[in-house]
C-alpha cells in the first residue's frame, strides 16, 4: 500500500488535537484562537474524547482541567456518565483521576459524583499519561492512584466562562435558561430541526426516551411547542421564529446546527485505532484492507445513529490507498 497507515494515524491524531483546541476554545479555554462555528459544541462528548486524544498534548490536557475547575457548574455529570456507558470511546480511569483531582481543589465539588461511580483500577501498574511518554518533577499522586504517571498539575486559572453570545456555546445559553437537564438539549435539538419525535430526539441528545417524552409533554403544555400525531407516533414541533431573540451573535441567520457528536467521535477513534495497529505497514495489503473494512463496518452503525451515514463516501469496494484517502477525507468532513 503506497500510503503509510501509521503516518496517516499520526496525521489524524494531530488533526484531532487541533480540533479539541478549537472546540474547547469556543467555550473559554485559554491559549488558542477562537473560531466561530455554526455547530453546537457538546461539552460532555468533548470531555470524553479529550480523555483519549488530549494525552497527545499535555498543555491541552491541563488547560482542559483548568477549564473544568472554573466551569464545572455548566456541565451535566449525569449525562456525561450516561454517554460514557453508551459510547465506550473515552478512558474512564483518566476521567476518574480528573474528577478526584478537581475535588482536591474544591471539597464541595460536584465531581465527587463521578469519583463515586468510576472504579479505581486494582493492581494496575502506572503507565505514562502523556504520549510520547514523559513527565517532570514528582508524580501527581491522584493520577498515580488511578494508574497514570504524570508530573504535578498546575492550574493557571486563565479559563473563561462560555460566551453565550457565540453559536458554538448555544447549549450553554439554554442551560443558563433551563438548567443543566434534558430540557436544554431538547430545546437545542428542536430549534435546530424544528420537528421530531421523542425516540429520535432521545437518540440524538443522549437521554432516555422516557425522560425526553416527559420534557416534551411539559414543553407542549406551555403552548410554545406543538404536539401532533402521525399514525401511532406523536411528533413535536416548535415555531423557531418565536425564539429568534436567542440569536444574539453577529450575522446570525438561523439557529446553530445540532450534531450528535458521540457516535462521530467513536467512529473516528475506531478508524484511528485501526490505522495505528503496530507494524500494520509491514502487513500485506490484503490484511490492511481487511482491517480497514472491519473498522468501517464497526463505525457505520454509529454514523447511521448520528444521521450522517449518507455523508460517508468510503465503501468496502475501495482498496489500498484509495480507501485510506477516502476515510481521511470523510473524517475531515465530519470534523468540519
Amino acid at each position: 500500500m503506497p500510503a503509510s497507515l501509521n503516518e496517516s494515524s499520526a496525521a489524524l491524531t494531530e488533526k484531532l488535537v487541533n480540533f479539541l483546541w478549537s472546540q474547547w476554545s469556543t467555550l473559554g479555554l485559554a491559549g488558542y484562537a477562537n473560531s466561530e462555528t455554526p455547530r453546537i459544541t457538546d461539552p460532555e462528548a468533548l470531555l470524553l474524547l479529550s480523555t483519549t486524544i488530549a494525552r497527545h498534548d499535555s498543555r491541552l490536557f491541563d488547560e482542559i482541567l483548568d477549564w473544568l475547575r472554573e466551569n464545572e457548574s455548566w456541565l451535566n455529570l449525569q449525562r456525561l456518565r450516561h454517554l460514557m456507558r453508551e459510547y465506550p470511546c473515552g478512558e474512564p480511569t483518566i476521567l476518574g483521576a480528573m474528577a478526584e483531582r478537581l475535588t482536591k481543589e474544591n471539597p464541595h465539588s460536584k465531581w465527587k459524583f463521578l469519583v463515586r461511580h468510576i472504579p479505581i483500577p486494582a493492581d494496575k501498574e502506572p503507565e505514562p499519561m502523556f504520549l510520547p511518554a514523559r513527565f517532570f518533577g514528582e508524580p501527581e499522586a491522584v493520577f498515580q492512584r488511578w494508574g497514570w504517571q504524570r508530573g504535578p498539575v498546575e492550574f493557571r486559572r486563565m479559563s473563561q466562562p462560555p460566551r453565550t453570545d457565540q453559536p458554538a456555546a448555544f447549549l450553554f445559553k439554554l442551560r443558563a435558561l433551563f438548567g443543566n437537564q434534558a430540557r436544554a438539549e431538547v430545546m437545542a435539538w428542536l430549534l435546530a430541526n424544528e420537528l421530531g419525535h421523542p425516540a429520535e430526539i432521545a437518540r440524538q441528545t443522549g437521554y432516555f426516551r422516557r425522560t425526553v417524552q416527559l420534557v416534551l409533554n411539559e414543553l407542549a403544555a406551555s403552548g410554545h411547542v406543538r404536539a401532533t400525531r402521525v399514525g401511532r407516533e406523536k411528533n413535536f414541533a416548535i415555531q423557531r421564529d418565536d425564539w429568534r431573540f436567542l440569536l444574539n451573535w453577529s450575522d446570525a441567520q438561523d439557529f446553530p446546527q445540532w450534531i450528535n457528536w458521540m457516535p462521530i467521535f467513536q467512529a473516528i477513534l475506531i478508524f484511528n485505532q485501526t490505522l495505528a495497529i503496530p507494524d500494520i505497514d509491514e502487513k500485506s495489503e490484503r490484511f490492511q484492507a481487511i482491517q480497514l473494512r472491519e473498522a468501517l463496518d464497526q463505525a457505520m452503525p454509529g454514523l447511521v445513529r448520528a444521521g450522517i451515514a449518507h455523508e460517508i463516501h468510503s465503501t468496502r469496494n475501495l482498496r489500498g490507498a484509495d480507501l485510506v484517502h477516502s476515510l481521511l477525507a470523510d473524517i475531515d468532513s465530519l470534523l468540519g
